[in-house]
């Protein structure tokens, strides 16, 4: 006997009874609602800081818009409601950025930031969905190694253009010019 399973959609996922009082977040992710637990501690600071040096950067050179999760990026309609730690779009394309929607096409960038629940995802599935929907750069950020990758497209697939650990810097293609200080990122986490 054959089970299909049924892929799931994104109104499927808007139609979701989540419990009262569960915090957790919730994406939709090749078709399967998937739900991770609220970040941790230095998940949280790793987040804030590259928040305001990628914010400052981007501001200073006026290259786009920077937001951070919560906020739903919506590729199609079996990869939906998916919630990057950061991401970023161009001004050359902000017309994917939607009012009461989020982001409904590829960021020109998108930042996760590894936890415990969520390596796994991170550097599979949702690094493989990124790919698939041609996301420009990729970075995973690592606050237990204190390191950050950054992934480039090319060729159709993520090749790794920039890596630090502990120290150094790591740089961008997306924001040309960007040089960030790794242990600046991992201090005090």
């Amino acid at each position: 006997m054959e089970v299909l399973e049924q892929k799931m959609t994104y109104a499927d996922l808007m139609e979701f009874n989540i419990p009262e009082g569960d915090t957790g977040i919730y994406e939709l992710l090749n078709g399967e609602i998937v739900r991770r637990s609220s970040p941790n501690t230095p998940h949280q600071r790793v987040s804030m800081k590259l928040l305001v040096q990628l914010a400052r950067f981007i501001e200073e050179k006026n290259l786009g818009e920077l937001f951070h999760a919560p906020y739903d990026v919506y590729l199609d309609e079996y990869n939906a409601g998916i919630q990057p730690d950061l991401l970023f779009v161009s001004h050359t394309r902000n017309f994917i950025i939607k009012e009461n929607n989020g982001v409904v096409g590829a960021p020109d960038l998108v930042v996760e930031i590894l936890s415990k629940g969520t390596t796994n995802y991170d550097r599979g599935i949702k690094k493989d969905i990124y790919e698939q929907f041609a996301v420009r750069e990729y970075w995973i950020v690592d606050p237990q190694n204190r390191s950050i990758e950054v992934y480039r497209m090319e060729n159709n697939r993520f090749r790794l253009y920039s890596f630090a650990a502990e120290e150094g810097m790591v740089k961008s293609l997306v924001l040309e010019g960007l040089e960030l200080e790794v242990e600046a990122v991992f201090s005090s986490t």
